[in-house]
């Protein structure tokens, strides 16, 4: 003869494991979640590096002569954008360049930026 509370688990004991599964399951979820959002901005802000190193390029090799400030889009990466100032130094000829991206991510403005100095003695300070 088999004793009466051995025959299975209440129904108390089978809502609470549950609720345990379910709970466990949504935090899982909302993590995954915020890690492709880490990796969206992680793979944004490599994007952001290339063209920053691109527009310096440009304006250091192929472009020397271009001396005055500028903005633009990059075609191949709509939603990003570059913005570069010239300011004078101290130093005569010697010009800070600052050439900025910008891009939306989940509704806000981000930058990032580069700084060099250049040497234009052409360019009227």
């Amino acid at each position: 003869m088999s004793r009466r509370g051995e025959q299975g688990f209440m129904l108390l004991e089978v809502l609470l494991a549950s609720f345990l599964v379910a709970v466990g399951l949504m935090v899982l979820i909302e993590s995954l979640g915020r890690c492709i959002a880490a990796a969206r901005t992680v793979q944004h802000y490599a994007i952001v590096e290339v063209l920053l190193a691109n527009k310096s390029y440009e304006f250091r090799v192929e472009r020397p002569k271009d001396v005055d400030d500028a903005t633009g889009t990059f075609p191949d990466y709509p939603g990003f954008e570059w913005q570069r100032k010239l300011e004078a130094t101290d130093v005569e000829g010697l010009w800070k360049q600052t050439i900025t991206v910008s891009w939306t991510e989940h509704g806000e403005p981000c930058t990032d930026e580069v700084v060099e100095y250049r040497y234009l003695p052409d360019k009227p300070q």
